[in-house]
């Protein structure tokens, strides 16, 4: 969901003196390392996690099948976010401007547009390359409901079709978030560019959006937060945080 691809170079771009890697090209662009980036600490991570979350819904599964339904679930789980942003990076070859460089950190990927403000990049294209992540998204969590219909309730196949519902109904929507890091802010800013607003003025309708769009989620979260779902409550508090952040920035002058 994070490719700021059309708004800003990537924090995690290389540098020119980076130790960068090329290990193969996928949908035109690059797939690079840089240094030990390539190293799966998410992949890790996600499986120790869903392998802790498993065994404490239910106890009585033996640890290999406990260790067995945390790997299944954190392939569903960050292969939903790979498909992401490969589904942008195929959009993006697609409209004839692929991305960069597909970057490799701790195991999940990353597009990396030099030039994300490329005039020669056109509203239309910015669209169609920002819209892909959601839409495939929005594809697998169809695809998701219907494979779960056929699981037994209590199952360890329940419980994995419960992830990849739950993650890409997440990235289904939160994705819409208007921040400028996620896919919302580039929907919106040229959808109003190709309706005739300049970039700057979209720029500035875009800050006001995260600023209600923030408060409203504020609202939600505490609202959660004070009920005790803590998990729903701390997500929307991280995406009110990121719009708030954005929407009471100061413009970029450079813009036009």
């Amino acid at each position: 969901m994070d490719t700021r691809e059309e708004t800003m170079a990537h924090p995690l771009a290389p540098k020119p003196n980076d130790p960068v890697k090329p290990i193969g090209r996928i949908f035109g662009a690059p797939l690079i390392v840089n240094g030990w980036t390539w190293l799966p600490f998410n992949e890790v991570i996600a499986w120790g996690v869903f392998t802790w979350l498993s065994a404490r819904k239910n106890p009585a599964r033996p640890f290999g099948q406990q260790a067995g339904l945390g790997l299944l679930k954190a392939v569903v789980f960050l292969g939903s976010e790979w498909l992401h942003n490969l589904a942008h990076a195929a959009a993006a070859s697609w409209v004839g401007r692929p991305a960069d460089a597909l970057l490799i950190y701790m195991g999940m990927p990353l597009l990396i547009y030099d030039a994300p403000e490329d005039p020669a990049v056109t509203p239309r294209q910015h669209l169609l390359r920002s819209a892909a992540g959601p839409g495939i998204n929005t594809l697998l969590l169809g695809l998701a409901g219907l494979l779960r219909a056929f699981t037994r309730p209590g199952s360890g196949a329940r419980e994995v079709a419960d992830t990849a519902v739950g993650m890409n109904a997440f990235l289904a929507t939160a994705s819409y978030t208007p921040n400028p890091s996620f896919d919302g802010g580039p929907l919106l800013k040229w959808s109003l560019v190709s309706r005739g607003r300049s970039p700057a003025q979209a720029d500035a309708i875009v800050r006001q959006a995260n600023r209600a769009v923030g408060m409203g989620l504020a609202g939600g979260a505490a609202a959660l937060l004070g009920r005790r779902s803590w998990l729903l409550g701390g997500t929307l508090a991280f995406l009110s945080a990121a719009c708030l952040a954005h929407g009471f920035s100061r413009p970029d002058k450079s813009a036009s």
